[in-house]
């Protein structure tokens, strides 16, 4: 009888201890952003990059238009887009975590910027995007933008 109280007791302390979390992830503060630069105006690479972000599959969270900024909502990471620096080599195993794109738009002199960065989510240190879904991003930016026919040549393709 004393044996089974035991037990009892062991498996109700094991279940409550389980239950509160031990670590709480953090928000990494430093952006790594992938850029490029476009031959429109802020106006038009503002469609673009809404476009772009929907056809990529991220729902938008905010804009603050007179910056010129543009977040996503959370998203779990997937399998390529963010890795752990290891011993110098990337770990893409990370479960658990979390990642929120930021799109920022600069106006520049006759080319304007256009900046996608990352930031996590997580209880990993040393976490990193690999850029593959900020140069998704940018692709999706450069497809919206791209002329109906470019015109191919020997010398190369003119857009």
């Amino acid at each position: 009888m004393r044996f089974r109280a035991l037990i009892v007791l062991f498996v109700s302390l094991a279940c409550v201890a389980c239950s509160k979390p031990m670590v709480t992830g953090r928000v990494t503060s430093e952006l790594q952003y992938v850029s490029d630069d476009f031959a429109a105006s802020p106006n038009d690479l503002y469609y673009a990059v809404r476009w772009a972000l929907k056809e990529a599959g991220y729902p938008v969270e905010g804009e603050d238009l007179p910056a010129g900024v543009i977040t996503t909502k959370w998203m779990p990471v997937t399998a390529d887009s963010h890795y752990i620096d290891t011993f110098g080599r990337p770990d893409y195993g990370v479960t658990n975590s979390y990642y929120q794109l930021e799109v920022r738009i600069s106006a520049g002199t006759g080319r304007n910027m256009v900046e996608v960065g990352s930031r996590a989510k997580t209880v990993a240190n040393r976490f990193k995007s690999s850029g593959v879904e900020e140069r998704k991003v940018l692709a999706f930016v450069g497809d919206y933008l791209r002329s109906g026919e470019p015109n191919v040549t020997n010398l190369g393709i003119n857009e």
